[in-house]
């Protein structure tokens, strides 16, 4: 390398000298290089008392810069790797308490649908689904708030937040056209709605189509009402916390550490899990009502179109059977769900972006 022959020409132009014996070399990371990689040999050569001759030789520059400038000019891809991580690590930590929600949630009892029994029952449908719809998400959620911010010329809180909210919309409505069949197989293996893959998806055929229309109508009101309550509270929370910080003196950076950014995300998926909980157990009594139960509708309600016909009737049938706390079961595996879930998928959202944008170890929130 340039290095050694540095070293050797050293050598061979001083093996003659008297201070030849004194003749030193050191390989070692600068710390200005020390990022890249890069290795510097300094090649030090006795001149007398007081004086050193040093000769440094640096590498090519490795391509990771290359990588970075890559993911810098393409942030979509950015957005759609980061969510895919994101989604598939949130949902493989926190599936047992997925699936306990779905069985207290279950109109056959909690006890019936499987207990404590197999709560990893439907990960693996879980996983395909989380990957990809989390990627979906994030780049149009990550592309329409950049788009949009240009055009906030108050440069207010409330600008902010309400970018937050559409992109969060836009992200949602994105992602559920192929979330939402996925988490209808999931939720039927979660409650042993069949002992097989293959027996469920031939549920899935006889299943009466108002049903499926049903569920994308309660997924998408409980999934955009969820994101329209979460995202403008996770981006509030991340620019008070980061404005604090400023103010205090604590951090005169315009970040936040990623456990800070996903501490924010947790607070606001805690608040925004416990309202939207009895849309969830609509859609999830919808997702589980098999194609032998009738699908007739109730007097009063014929003349609505189906899907909305079938949500109004168990929106009566849970009132019916369980009251108004019957809307909130499976609340508190909800909350804890979506609070540890906030933490986990917005802190590996926000550290897989900066681990490909190589930045440091905080989260750009407010640039003014």
């Amino acid at each position: 390398s340039s290095s050694q022959r540095v070293w050797m020409d050293a050598c061979h132009g001083f093996s003659g000298s008297d201070f030849g014996s004194r003749l030193h070399h050191h390989v070692f990371e600068p710390p200005d290089r020390a990022k890249e990689g890069q290795q510097t040999l300094l090649v030090s050569l006795g001149c007398g008392p007081g004086g050193w001759l040093q000769m440094s030789c640096f590498p090519e520059t490795p391509a990771k810069l290359d990588w970075v400038g890559w993911c810098k000019a393409n942030p979509h891809i950015v957005s759609l790797g980061a969510g895919a991580f994101a989604g598939t690590i949130s949902e493989t930590v926190l599936f047992p308490l997925d699936c306990l929600k779905t069985r207290l949630q279950s109109r056959r009892g909690f006890d019936q649908s499987g207990g404590f029994r197999g709560v990893y029952r439907g990960v693996g449908t879980a996983i395909c689904a989380a990957a990809p719809a989390s990627a979906i998400f994030f780049s149009t959620y990550e592309t329409t708030k950049r788009n949009l911010t240009p055009y906030d010329h108050t440069h207010s809180v409330l600008g902010y937040c309400s970018i937050g909210l559409l992109s969060s919309i836009l992200g949602e409505l994105a992602a559920g056209v192929y979330r939402v069949p996925m988490d209808l197989v999931k939720q039927r293996q979660q409650a042993g709605h069949g002992k097989s893959l293959s027996e469920i998806a031939r549920g899935l055929r006889s299943t009466h189509s108002s049903i499926f229309f049903a569920s994308y109508l309660a997924s998408f009101m409980r999934d955009i009402m969820h994101s329209s309550l979460q995202f403008p509270m996770y981006e509030y929370l991340k620019l008070a916390l980061a404005r604090w910080r400023r103010a205090s003196g604590r951090d005169e950076t315009d970040g936040l550490p990623t456990w800070q950014a996903a501490s924010c995300g947790s607070v606001a998926g805690v608040l925004s899990a416990v309202c939207t909980t009895p849309l969830d157990l609509l859609r999830t009594w919808l997702n589980l009502r098999g194609s032998h139960e009738d699908c007739t509708m109730p007097k009063g309600i014929r003349t609505s179109p189906p899907a909305l016909a079938l949500l109004r009737e168990e929106v009566l049938d849970v009132y019916r059977s369980r009251g108004v706390r019957g809307f909130f079961a499976g609340g508190l595996c909800r909350a804890a769900w979506m609070g540890l879930g906030g933490f986990i998928f917005l802190g590996s959202f926000e550290l897989a972006k900066k681990h490909l944008l190589g930045e440091g170890a905080t989260a750009i929130v407010d640039p003014a």
